[in-house]
């Protein structure tokens, strides 16, 4: 008795090892994030910046709560070339693979805006070809 005891230890040890193991080695790779929140009317911009690699697949969780105005969310290419806008929406997970390598910038803008919003950038490292560290 005592030795199945050790021995279904041992297993349940070995597929949790196994199971982090994978988790960590998958688990997306946050590339940055920004959120603002406005209780009266601005017009204002934000930006964060990120390396990429051409063939890298990018995933945006973005959320917003626009009370009025307008929120605009747009990714830029190192070259400054609008490569890609976020949908408005209350929740909004998109995808977006990187043409080309370089510095790409998540621009938000905001006109006369009054709400919440949130943006998250990933490396979707589990569908990018390969990944550098």
């Amino acid at each position: 008795m005592k030795r199945k005891s050790i021995i279904l230890i041992i297993l349940v040890l070995a597929v949790t090892a196994g199971i982090t193991g994978v988790y960590w080695l998958a688990r997306p790779t946050v590339l940055g994030n920004m959120s603002s929140r406005y209780s009266e009317q601005v017009t204002t911009a934000s930006d964060i910046s990120f390396t990429g690699e051409a063939g890298s697949r990018i995933k945006f969780v973005f959320k917003s709560d626009v009370l009025s105005g307008n929120l605009d969310v747009t990714l830029y290419d190192a070259a400054g070339k609008a490569v890609y806008t976020l949908d408005n929406a209350k929740e909004l997970a998109a995808y977006y693979t990187l043409e080309r390598s370089g510095t790409y910038t998540l621009a938000a803008s905001c006109n006369q805006f009054v709400g919440a919003y949130k943006v998250i950038v990933y490396l979707d490292k589990i569908n990018t070809p390969t990944v550098s560290s």
